[in-house]
């Protein structure tokens, strides 16, 4: 627990780059394609773990996940976590601190999975990927707009 408190004291509180995505709180309403394949789902933001944290949780017809995504100064990089209602766990690493274009890489359980986010503007956002499973690539592009707030 103290090392703990003494951790806290000596980190900021929200990291730069991690403050950079503050507009995402709140409600946003998504389509994600793939092919012919069309699914709208919903995505809420907000910090957590005293604002070190950015969480997402995201629910569509049937399912839905959450991620916590972090900035690590030390490193400069991102790092997100994604829980399925599976139970499927993904861990993935971008380089860099620029909080509008984030290149992601799977980490774990594997490196096939890569994911792009891009700020369009403060109502919009895109994610683009490409996942490789059973010898085949899947790429998807999602799109994101502000819901009501």
């Amino acid at each position: 627990m103290l090392a703990s408190l003494v951790l806290a004291a000596a980190l900021p509180a929200t990291a730069a780059p991690l403050a950079g995505l503050h507009y995402l709180t709140g409600t946003w309403n998504c389509t994600y394609r793939a092919g012919a394949i069309r699914m709208a789902y919903h995505a809420t933001y907000a910090y957590d773990r005293d604002g070190h944290t950015l969480r997402q949780v995201a629910s569509w017809a049937g399912g839905g996940d959450e991620e916590l995504l972090a900035y690590d100064a030390q490193r400069s990089g991102w790092t997100a976590i994604v829980l399925d209602d599976h139970g499927t766990a993904t861990i993935m690493r971008a380089a860099g601190s620029d909080p509008n274009h984030i290149a992601y890489r799977s980490v774990y359980p594997d490196a096939s999975i890569a994911e792009t986010f891009d700020r369009i503007s403060a109502t919009e956002y895109r994610l683009h990927a490409t996942v490789r499973s059973g010898g085949k690539t899947i790429t998807n592009v999602d799109t994101c707009l502000r819901g009501a707030r």
